[in-house]
């Protein structure tokens, strides 16, 4: 069927296997390839270099490679793309080499004037004339150490590949990053070179080449560049592997001896019920507490539901062609709810394909029943965030998001609106009143990482007095000044005959004390939070208001926060990091603390990790920094339960942000990844004395699941987290 198969993926397949992907960094200034060094052609960038050297800087059309400062041999002249707020992400770079060469290797050497300089990533790419279509993958290179080590070289065996043109693309690690490219230097292998090549290419036709795609992935959505112990070869193999994990885990459930029906644990004693989950602090130490009265530490999971759309892949280019990263899509007819098209793009999801092959009729229930068993199995206790499983009844959090149609500003909104709580109240109403008797709902957060800063004040200062912000700011001023326009006018450089008028007048934020402004981003907080706490007591009177899961260090500031306090019964964060300092920040105001993202990867199998701090070199050092940074923040009082992000991996093809993260606790094939939650299992199993000693588990509680403990399964109620009756509680 034309349009979900590639007619050439049967010619390729043996050829991309035998590719070598790994490139090894080494010093600038080694030995590299073997091959003759290569300076010959052409290149282009994607837009023109604003930093490092002529003639690549400023130039927008074709560079000779003759006299281009990426060949001239030099570590000190460079290429640059300077940083900013809106910097785009990536970085290409297009070389003709005029005719197709056997290549023995490529090395991509990159320096830096100072520590403001870097790459998250680079990938090359190549093609020789006789494949006009689509490129294959030389090498994808995560920047190792910090951004202070450049020079840095990374050389990419080529072992006589064929070709003519190659694509690097450089991502930044954020918008500010400024990026360099000092040298490229191919190196020419042995064999025969190309015969009669087409006329050497224009810049218009390069950067044609740039938007090419390369072929990713297999019809499991597997990197088709690398082979590893247990990658799918076919349907057989899924289908094992569902009977050897549902024989393995047939006696998993909940320890009834050791929790409570929703996981709160038993022996740190009974507390007063409320039949919902509350917080209390005890001994100095917050815990939530169950609807059956029992201290309870949330260990959650994101985004657990296979109908996530962040597990998806887009199918179509920005421009509405087809992608070309598929060597084979899933069957749209056999797989079609593996397809999907909604406010979230064209997409489609290995995900669900996979899990549809893996489990068969009843896909959907046979594999809720496997999750809810490896969960109760690791250790987890809780949906912490986004979507989750249909079938499965766990102790959840709900996130409310905020409408599409508030007056935006940037990131956020006009939190001074006077229609806002009338439009927030009419998108929420419903999902409120159908949750507030929900005993297995913990709370809610609101929105998603979307604080006020010093940018967003600075923006709402060029208002008019059209924008609700820009009259509250002018309103917040004018006591602080004793309501003296002539006063305010000398300290703001303005010339308004009036307050009224100084709510059309464009200020300069470099004008205002800083004083003023963190008190009016004060003022904004308790004006968003008030609403939200208004609108969420109107309609549910049982359950935790949890806060917005600010990013401690973006998009939001201490006085937002700060803001909060007074109208959260905990406050939540997403934060990936590798320690938990971030704690500190919160301290003097006392409330519980959530961190409801977070995650640790690693480069293998064509996915990417989410950012430097928290890249790690294996599977198993995912689960060892899992245990480090989870002790150290679970051991503070104030805190009260994490959220891992996420239950599966992203594509690694891409969801429609560009992200293809390794952050699962099982791959987009519905593989757990063993040696990592067999570590977490451990540490799950001793959180609660983690927090409640303040220190390292000296001796765990106890397992999760019955058959770890020695108990017959006479002695224990059996139940686990299933939606049982609330009278069994009643001990």
């Amino acid at each position: 069927m034309r349009g979900w198969r590639h007619s050439i993926q049967a010619r390729v397949v043996v050829v991309l296997l035998a590719i070598v992907m790994a490139g090894a960094w080494i010093p600038a200034g080694d030995v590299h390839g073997a091959g003759t060094l290569l300076k010959t052609g052409n290149y282009t960038f994607s837009f023109a270099a604003d930093g490092g050297n002529t003639p690549d800087k400023g130039t927008t059309g074709l560079i000779s490679s003759a006299n281009g400062v990426l060949f001239d041999g030099k570590n000190t002249t460079y290429a640059g793309w300077m940083g900013s707020a809106t910097s785009k992400g990536t970085v290409s770079v297009a070389v003709d080499l005029l005719k197709d060469y056997p290549l023995d290797s490529i090395e991509i050497i990159l320096n830096s004037p100072n520590r403001f300089w870097g790459f998250k990533e680079f990938t090359v790419k190549y093609r020789s004339e006789t494949h006009p279509d689509y490129y294959y993958i030389a090498g994808k290179h995560v920047r190792a150490g910090s951004t202070t080590d450049l020079p840095y070289s990374v050389n990419l065996p080529m072992s006589n590949k064929m070709a003519r043109f190659i694509v690097i693309d450089i991502k930044r690690s954020h918008a500010y990053q400024h990026i360099p490219f000092t040298e490229l230097k191919i190196y020419k292998g042995t064999g025969e070179e190309g015969a009669n090549p087409e006329p050497p290419y224009t810049a218009e036709q390069l950067a044609l080449e740039m938007k090419k795609d390369p072929l990713m992935v297999d019809k499991y959505g597997q990197w088709i560049y690398e082979n590893w112990t247990g990658k799918v070869t076919d349907d057989t193999y899924l289908q094992q592997e569902y009977r050897d994990e549902a024989e393995a885990l047939s006696k998993v459930k909940l320890n009834r001896k050791i929790y409570d029906k929703y996981g709160g644990i038993k022996s740190g004693g009974q507390y007063k019920k409320t039949g919902y989950f509350r917080l209390e602090q005890i001994d100095g130490k917050w815990w939530f507490i169950t609807p059956s009265g029992h201290k309870f530490i949330l260990k959650g999971v994101d985004a657990t539901s296979i109908w996530e759309w962040g597990y998806g892949t887009p199918l179509k280019k920005a421009d509405g062609t087809p992608r070309g990263v598929f060597q084979e899509l899933p069957d749209p007819v056999a797989y079609a709810p593996a397809y999907v098209n909604d406010s979230n793009g064209e997409r489609v999801s290995f995900v669900i394909a996979n899990v549809m092959r893996k489990y068969g009729d009843d896909f959907e229930e046979k594999w809720e029943e496997i999750t809810k068993q490896r969960l109760i199995d690791w250790g987890f206790n809780a949906f912490s965030k986004w979507t989750r499983p249909r079938g499965i009844k766990f102790p959840y959090i709900q996130v409310l998001q905020d409408p599409g149609n508030l007056k935006r500003i940037q990131w956020t909104y006009d939190v001074f609106d006077p229609q806002n709580e009338t439009i927030i109240d009419a998108a929420l109403a419903g999902q409120l009143e159908s949750a507030k008797q929900d005993k297995w709902l913990i709370g809610y957060t609101y929105d998603n990482e979307a604080g006020w800063t010093a940018d967003i004040v600075k923006e709402v200062l060029t208002y008019k007095s059209t924008s609700a912000a820009k009259n509250a700011f002018v309103e917040f001023l004018a006591p602080r000044y004793g309501n003296d326009i002539a006063a305010v006018n000398q300290l703001l450089g303005t010339s308004a005959a009036s307050f009224a008028e100084l709510k059309d007048a464009s200020i300069d934020i470099a004008k205002v004390p800083s004083a003023d402004v963190s008190e009016f981003i004060k003022l904004a907080s308790r004006t968003y939070f008030s609403t939200i706490k208004n609108i969420i007591r109107r309609h549910d009177t049982n359950h935790l208001f949890l806060g917005s899961s600010v990013v401690p260090t973006w998009r939001t500031s201490l006085e937002w926060d700060s803001g909060a306090m007074d109208y959260v019964d905990a406050f939540s964060v997403d934060n990936y990091v590798n320690n938990a300092d971030w704690i500190a920040r919160y301290e003097a105001f006392g409330k519980p603390l959530l961190n409801l993202e977070f995650t640790f990867s690693t480069t293998q199998r064509g996915l990417s990790p989410v950012n430097a701090g928290t890249t790690v070199s294996s599977t198993v050092y995912r689960g060892t920094a899992f245990k480090s940074f989870v002790e150290a923040q679970v051991a503070h009082p104030l805190f009260v339960g994490t959220g891992w992000f996420s239950y599966y991996d992203q594509a690694v093809t891409w969801r429609k942000d560009g992200e293809n993260f390794n952050i699962g606790l099982v791959n987009q094939q519905d593989q757990p990844y063993k040696e990592m939650v067999e570590i977490m299992k451990t540490v799950n199993a001793g959180l609660e004395q983690v927090h409640a000693t303040g220190g390292s588990a000296v001796t765990t509680v106890g397992s999760a699941v019955y058959g770890s403990t020695g108990d017959s399964e006479d002695d224990m109620d059996m139940d686990g987290y299933d939606g049982d009756s609330d009278e069994e509680d009643e001990e």
